[in-house]
């Protein structure tokens, strides 16, 4: 059997989640890197087999992987990938691809660069329950995309957070809710042209961030399609919803129920099951890459596509800050990225 040496950087809870799903296969060696003092003693007691490093140049040198895992900070995505791509490695890197524009445009260049895998984890596009609403898509089941909309709504991911940095960085919202981003561009294939944004603090809750509401407007010039998203902190539990519209039917999803409603312009309406187990979306991730690193499939979200949830959400917070609409394209000409 043909193994794959894969080097997990970083074990916070995502890095720790792909570790155990990625330990349970017998075609992958596993080493490790994190610095963080507490993970001597996580390694030592869950995975004393393995091997853990303080640096990446140090597990290049002993292990010679084939793929690097990046699961560090979103502020580590790029030097970390770049430096296994510079290394000959293949990567995975965690959504974000990265929380800047200018970071991504460097790691798009250097992956282009190079003749290895890069691939951004965006996990929902292995969902069978994501996948069910993209195939109707697909189909041509709904006929041309006139509307996209979305909403996620999570008081969770304050309460779930560890650091609590949302209660003083600026639009960690877009961020947060980054999937649905991606999720927009997946659906339709297109970018939005114009968007709008209403970002503002509502209500008085203990757990909050500068701006714990935001709905974004998108417009194509072209007037063939138009898209609504929100997101916000507030509401508990979460709601989490999407639906695409076409003009010939139409396609409506519950993420927390996995339940799918689809409807066609005649009026006739159907319930599908989308009921998934979210480790198995995370092992078709981690499978899909492995086999990507093989030549046996293409990649999933290459860094042509990741790039553009970070671009929409710039696009968000630039037209939040402005008050006024702004040109998703003139934005990504200001930091050198064409689409």
């Amino acid at each position: 059997m043909n193994k794959t040496k894969i080097c997990v950087v970083g074990i916070g809870s995502i890095g720790r989640r792909h570790l155990r799903l990625l330990n349970e296969r017998e075609d992958v060696i596993l080493c490790v890197v994190d610095p963080s003092p507490n993970s001597k003693d996580f390694m030592a007691e869950n995975y004393p087999n393995l091997n853990l490093y303080a640096s990446m140049k140090e597990a290049i040198a002993a292990e010679n992987p084939d793929a690097a895992l990046i699961a560090t900070p979103h502020q580590m995505h790029s030097n970390m990938a770049i430096e296994a791509l510079d290394a000959g490695l293949h990567v995975l890197c965690e959504k974000p691809m990265s929380d800047t524009m200018e970071d991504c445009v460097k790691m798009l260049k250097r992956a282009k660069e190079s003749d290895k895998v890069f691939s951004v984890g965006f996990m929902f596009r292995f969902d069978p329950f994501i996948r069910k609403m993209k195939a109707l898509v697909d189909e041509g089941k709904l006929g041309n995309i006139v509307h996209f909309t979305n909403r996620f709504s999570s008081h969770n991911i304050l309460l779930c957070s560890v650091t609590k940095h949302q209660e003083h960085t600026p639009y960690s919202l877009a961020m947060d809710c980054i999937h649905d981003s991606d999720l927009l561009h997946f659906f339709t294939g297109s970018v939005p042209d114009y968007a709008y944004t209403n970002a503002t603090k509502l209500g008085n809750m203990a757990l909050s961030s500068p701006q714990n509401s935001i709905d974004t407007l998108y417009r194509w010039e072209d007037g063939s399609m138009a898209a609504n998203c929100h997101f916000d902190y507030i509401q508990h539990p979460q709601v989490h919803a999407i639906e695409i519209v076409g003009d010939k039917g139409y396609v409506k999803g519950n993420f927390d129920t996995a339940e799918i409603i689809f409807g066609t312009i005649d009026g006739k309406t159907e319930i599908i099951d989308g009921t998934r187990v979210f480790e198995d979306v995370y092992r078709a991730q981690l499978d899909h890459f492995i086999r990507a690193t093989r030549g046996e499939v293409e990649p999933e979200n290459k860094p042509e596509s990741a790039i553009i949830s970070t671009l929409l959400m710039e696009a968000q917070k630039e037209a939040g800050i402005q008050g006024k609409e702004v040109s998703v394209r003139e934005i990504a000409k200001k930091y050198g990225f064409e689409y």
